[in-house]
């Protein structure tokens, strides 16, 4: 039983942040257009925040493997890219990396 209230618990916690700006969007159109830029970029700078140094860390052997891959997606993102080709350069940079 308390597996299951751990699961629930755990599943809600996750859930709650990314449907509260579902339904926030109403009020987010009131607010000045600095405020709701960085409230649009605040999901992007927590998923960096956690990636970040798991990139350094996970390849404790050769840690400039990580570090190239998330190099590598800062500068396709940069020039504007897609985002799902900056992850498949990131991808193939690492692995590449890891590979030599």
């Amino acid at each position: 039983m308390n597996k299951i209230v751990l699961i629930v618990s755990c599943a809600a916690v996750t859930l709650l942040p990314r449907i509260i700006p579902y339904f926030a969007s109403s009020a987010l159109s009131k607010l000045p257009r600095f405020l709701r830029k960085c409230m649009m970029l605040l999901p992007v700078a927590a998923l960096g925040a956690l990636i970040f140094p798991l990139a350094l860390t996970d390849f404790s052997s050769q840690w400039y493997a990580g570090l190239v891959g998330v190099a590598a997606a800062f500068i396709c993102s940069l020039l504007k890219g897609p985002m799902i080709l900056s992850i498949i350069i990131a991808l193939i940079s690492t692995t590449l990396m890891l590979l030599v």
